[in-house]
């Protein structure tokens, strides 16, 4: 199965993605701040990250630098879900190395669609 980390300060978002994720049969992780996002990523090794930008402790763009900074690790698919419309946030997202940007609103529809472009469903 799986493994996939959501990390957002909102409780509601966190269980509403691991709902949508669990319907896809994924194995989820949830964390609420950016420095646990690191720690567990660096030790779980997850297929799938699923970020907040922003969030307590350390931004979720700065997690991502730091992962894709370290190559000892499996390089997870790493999507940002973020009530950021920003278009230079979403382009600063992919240009520090993230795979997709989801901005919220969103539904299980969007986040299918983003996970068989990315080939993990």
């Amino acid at each position: 199965m799986a493994r996939c980390i959501i990390a957002d300060d909102s409780k509601t978002i966190r269980m509403l993605l691991r709902r949508i994720m669990e319907n896809f049969g994924f194995d989820v992780e949830e964390v609420e701040d950016g420095e646990e996002l690191l720690e567990l990523s660096l030790n779980s090794q997850p297929e799938l990250i699923i970020s907040d930008w922003s969030l307590p402790v350390m931004d979720g763009i700065d997690v991502l630098y730091k992962i894709r900074g370290t190559p000892r690790i499996r390089q997870p698919k790493f999507i940002f879900c973020s009530s950021y419309t920003d278009v230079n946030k979403a382009q600063e997202a992919v240009d520090g190395g993230a795979d997709d940007y989801i901005y919220r609103p969103f539904d299980e529809e969007i986040i299918a669609s983003k996970l068989i472009i990315l080939g993990l469903l």
